[in-house]
């Protein structure tokens, strides 16, 4: 692709392929290992049954996430029959239990036939005083133990560095020389989100230095940043990225498995096996099974991403040139409902062009100025849009339309 910011679906920026200021990320493809089912469960105020895990991990698999965390067997029933129903359904996702640092959650997994377990120690020194109460030594010596235990089981392992942004690197290379040749990779976790873009870049690149196994990272949305973290990451060689749907997740929430896929295929260039065309049907289902709403301007998957009430938005959709995007992305590329025009005080000729469109009528010009100032009136009283009803009802008031049902229908 010679062009690879711009094709019929997308337009973003060239500079992001601009090799005199952006390196290429070292890496072709990479894998999503999502959470949700476990770290986005820990959102306050939602609680999953084994039917929701199991609705939500079929949508995922129908998404293409290579890897699902399913939740916790080692202490949760609801876990363990959900993880053995997913079993069942012979996904092609790869499924992950999570695990304390011990024998007993790794059993658990593994009589469940998990594909592979999420191995969490601590990596901070911080973190083993204070949470875990341990030491460095005794941390390298049961991971390693565990590690091997999983791995003679036939599993697939992932150890979680909970809290390895805020550690250093003597730690961090201590941990990695005494579990490397009992794992299959390391994840780098921001657990709070503390993490600059370039921070988590360089340090990426020094674990890479420190192992050959491979990188994930694992990042938190404390500070806004999870999808920058997680993308800085990739552009390091991080291969695996552990994200949520919707962003669910304790305290700000977890990175945002949409933001991440579409940032990596358009930004990058960085290719996954998730089908965008997915995107927004499985975040609306999260969200109604969960209770965890979408907010309306949620990137990708908001519904007000792609609705267009302001004049200068209008002007811009009603000018743009044959073949050129006026959205950074075509609406139906990750699923989204087709885009609504509203009217309301902020709108101008452009908006009522567009939205007489839609009913298929025609109005004079001169009209224009009258129509604006009474949807302006509406929109300013009940402090928000005005619905196609009350916009057909000011045409009829007008004397420009007769009122018809079933306009409403077609519109």
């Amino acid at each position: 692709m010679d062009k690879p910011w711009i094709t019929p679906k997308w337009f973003v920026s060239p500079f992001n392929y601009d090799s005199s200021l952006v390196k290429p990320p070292d890496v072709r493809k990479v894998g999503f290992h999502d959470v949700t089912l476990r770290d986005g469960e820990q959102q306050p105020g939602v609680v999953l049954t084994k039917y929701d895990k199991i609705a939500i991990g079929r949508a995922l698999n129908r998404a293409g996430v290579d890897r699902i965390e399913v939740g916790t067997p080692g202490f949760s029933a609801e876990d363990r029959d959900a993880l053995r129903a997913l079993v069942a359904a012979t996904l092609e996702s790869k499924l992950f239990s999570w695990c304390r640092n011990n024998r007993l959650d790794i059993s658990a997994a593994k009589e469940c036939e998990s594909w592979g377990v999420t191995i969490e120690i601590p990596a901070s020194e911080v973190m083993m005083k204070g949470s875990y109460s341990t030491n460095l030594e005794e941390v390298v010596s049961k991971t390693a133990e565990n590690a091997a235990y999983a791995k003679s089981e036939g599993m697939q392992v992932a150890l979680l560095l909970v809290d390895s942004t805020r550690s250093d690197p003597g730690i961090l290379k201590e941990i990695v020389s005494g579990t490397e040749k009992y794992c299959d990779s390391f994840a780098l976790s921001d657990s709070f989100g503390v993490m600059l873009p370039m921070a988590m870049y360089g340090l990426v690149k020094k674990m890479r230095e420190m192992t050959t196994k491979p990188i994930e990272v694992h990042c938190h949305n404390d500070f806004g940043m999870a999808t920058a973290n997680t993308l800085a990451g990739v552009a390091a060689g991080a291969s695996v990225v552990h994200v949520t749907v919707n962003g669910m997740g304790e305290r700000a929430g977890n990175t945002p498995l949409s933001e991440v896929a579409l940032g990596l295929k358009l930004l990058m260039g960085v290719e996954s096996n998730i089908r965008l065309e997915e995107l927004y049907r499985l975040c609306k289902l999260v969200a109604e099974i969960s209770g965890f709403p979408i907010p309306m301007n949620k990137p990708i998957v908001g519904a007000n991403v792609f609705n267009i009430e302001s004049a200068q938005s209008a002007q811009w959709i009603s000018k743009a040139e044959e073949g050129y995007l006026s959205y950074p992305f075509a609406y139906d590329l990750v699923g989204h409902p087709e885009p609504r025009i509203l009217l309301s005080k902020k709108s101008g000729p452009y908006n009522l062009d567009l939205k007489l469109k839609e009913f298929g009528l025609s109005i004079p010009n001169d009209m224009y100025p009258t129509i604006l100032g009474r949807i302006y009136e509406v929109s300013l009283q009940k402090r928000g849009v005005i619905s196609d009803e009350e916009f057909l009802e000011i045409l009829q008031d007008l004397n420009l339309y007769k009122y018809k049902q079933e306009d409403l229908m077609r519109a």
